[in-house]
Parts: structure tokens; sequence; C-alpha cells
């Protein structure tokens, strides 16, 4: 069992970024071929952003996102704009709950109440990226000052 858990704690890091790499990548073409789904989500909840051109710049940062996320690039500031992007889907649920209809939900809220999901693994992605870049800034050479 001591090694199962090791494997699944080495795996753990790489699986969960780019799985959510995909994620978005995938949720980020579904908006670029057809914005208007999100157009109409959007003129009942945030009306100002209910236009073709934001969805397509919406579907563009997370297509972005997701390459970069599967690249392993840039990952700790790929990710902190994940995180953004989920954080804003879930302010639907406060500025207009009778979309999600919360606290019993629409098929609508039951959607969106994934990017709880999707926010979590952001942070956690975000954090390992920054503990392995820590752990490796911590075994350079330090240059000494004389």
């Amino acid at each position: 069992m001591k090694t199962l858990f090791r494997f699944a704690e080495h795996l753990a890091g790489p699986f969960l970024r780019i799985s959510l790499g995909l994620v978005l990548l995938w949720i980020g073409l579904i908006h670029l071929i057809t914005p208007q789904p999100v157009v109409r989500l959007l003129s009942r909840s945030l009306p100002f952003l209910a236009f073709s051109a934001s969805v397509y710049v919406l579907g563009v940062l997370e297509v972005l996102a997701g390459i970069l996320l599967i690249a392993g690039l840039w990952v700790r500031y790929v990710a902190l704009l994940s995180l953004v992007l989920f954080a804003g889907t879930l302010t639907i649920f406060v500025i207009a709950p009778g979309v999600t209809g919360f606290p019993l939900l629409t098929l609508m809220g039951q959607f969106l109440l994934k990017d709880v999901v999707l926010a979590s693994a952001a942070i956690a992605v975000m954090a390992k990226d920054a503990t392995n870049h820590e752990a490796k800034r911590a075994e350079r050479p330090q240059l000494s000052s004389s």
C-alpha cells in the first residue's frame, strides 16, 4: 500500500494540472465555437458582458490557460488566472441567484457549481507549483558576498 500511496503522491500534481488544463481547453474551445449559450447566461446575470466578443475573449483566455497548464508553463500564474475565471463564474450565484435557483439549484446552477471544484483544483495546482519552485530555489547554491 505504501508504494501505491507514494505513486499517487507523485502522480497527483501533474495529473491535476493536466486535467485542469484539458477542462479549460475544452470549455474555451466550446466558447469559441458557440458563444450564444454563454451570452444568454450573461444576459440574465451580468448583462454588461452579454456580447459574443466578451465570450470570445473568455474563450481565448481559457484555451491559452489550458495549453499552458498542459505544457507546464507559468503554472502558478496560469492557475491564478483560471482561479479568477472560476471566481467570475461563481459570482453569478451572488449576483443572480434566480438564474442558479440557489439554494435548490436549477440545471444551470448545478452546471455552474462545478466551478467550486475547478477553483479548488486551481488553488491546489498553484500551491503545488509554488512549493516546487521554492524547493528548487532552496536547492540552488547561494552566492556568497565576500
